[in-house]
């Protein structure tokens, strides 16, 4: 196993007890384990939660703030601080009536910066397979109380129920040549990915290009990049590499500026060992980012797997710098600096990420202990 894949197998983000259990954790009790875990996001977007709950919103906002600061690809965050915004501050919506439905579009806020917004799409460019449909809209009024049923039986991660739900508006419209509602077609796709059955979720994703492509209102290149962005998405999940490649090629030739795609097709790279290529993609959303330690520290890494090993030390090394809370550049620096036989700076690299890790990193800690123990002298 290469080092970036035993790293994300040891970050695999089991959520902690009672996060979504009827009796959740009390506030005091997250408080604790955000002191004692102060270096996980996860950890951060959990008491978010239990402010909420106690009507803590700026509490919960700075907490949200923190998980970002520690980790700036962690989607959650973004999701639960957009949600908050968007109920203090409701953005303007405009109503507009394409081919007989009803559609509501969020406009930026005049003569200010839309943050909402900007939250939103930052949390489904990290993941498009979140709850986040791009441009939203109401389908007929007698598909609103199945829709309903269906979306809760989706939150409520009953999949199979939910895509059947969903499923059969989407026969039924089929059936009387109606186009389906485009919520059915989105959220019978989130159903058979939480299912697993990612290949039956390709065919909504593909119908719902087709009608973005088909749409002639001024929203509608936004919502076909973000549908290709979801498809070409779904694609890389599924194991499509070739496909999901062409897909966000041709987003990148029509916005150079969206750098989570180069990421994407970075982690495409590694999978098949182009490492080359890998390199090229970080570098790539670096340009677009400047000075992002995430996308920084996911260069150290690709570096270190391509076998520059030296630029990858000092990769990580600028890491650890701009963000001291990051612990698995420490962890990461710590297997540069052996293979480079800097004994003294892999010793102290491996310490300050067990002075730091969060717990959960049970694995990884292990790990860790172990290379610090056979290190020579």
């Amino acid at each position: 196993m290469n080092a970036r894949a035993a790293v994300l197998a040891l970050l695999i983000v089991i959520v902690g007890p009672g996060l979504d259990a009827q009796s959740p954790p009390s506030l005091a009790e997250l408080q604790a384990r955000a002191r004692t875990d102060s270096n996980d996001p996860v950890v951060h977007v959990a008491l978010a939660q239990g402010f909420l709950r106690a009507k803590q919103v700026d509490s919960a906002c700075h907490a949200l703030e923190t998980a970002i600061l520690i980790d700036r690809e962690y989607a959650p965050a973004y999701l639960s601080l957009g949600r908050i915004e968007s109920a203090r501050f409701p953005p303007m919506i405009s109503v507009l009536q394409v081919n007989g439905r009803l559609r509501f579009v969020r406009l930026p806020r005049v003569g200010t910066q839309d943050t909402t917004a900007v939250l939103f799409r930052r949390a489904f460019l990290l993941d498009p397979l979140q709850e986040l449909y791009p441009v939203s809209s109401i389908g007929p009024v007698e598909w609103s109380m199945t829709l309903g049923h269906g979306l809760r039986e989706y939150r409520r991660n009953k999949f199979d129920v939910a895509a059947a739900i969903f499923d059969t508006v989407i026969n039924q419209s089929d059936r009387r040549h109606k186009p389906p509602p485009p919520d059915a077609l989105w959220y019978h796709a989130l159903s058979e990915v939480g299912a697993q059955r990612l290949d039956s979720a390709i065919p909504d994703m593909e119908r719902l290009l087709d009608r973005a492509l088909r749409d002639s209102t001024q929203f509608a290149d936004y919502e076909s990049r973000s549908v290709r962005y979801s498809l070409a998405f779904l694609h890389q999940r599924a194991g499509h590499y070739q496909e999901a490649e062409r897909l966000y090629r041709q987003l990148l030739e029509e916005d150079m500026s969206l750098d989570l795609a180069h990421v994407q097709l970075a982690t495409i790279y590694e999978i098949q060992q182009r490492w080359p290529e890998a390199v090229q993609e970080r570098r790539g959303a670096l340009l677009v980012a400047t000075g992002d330690p995430t996308l920084l520290y996911d260069l150290g890494v690709t570096l270190l797997e391509a076998g520059q090993v030296a630029e990858a030390a000092d990769t990580l090394r600028r890491v650890v710098t701009l963000n001291p809370r990051e612990s698995r550049a420490s962890y990461m620096l710590g297997i540069a600096a052996a293979r480079l036989g800097a004994y003294q700076e892999s010793r102290d690299a491996y310490n300050r990420f067990l002075l730091i890790a969060p717990s959960r990193y049970t694995e990884m800690i292990a790990d860790a202990k172990e290379r610090l123990a056979h290190l020579p002298p």
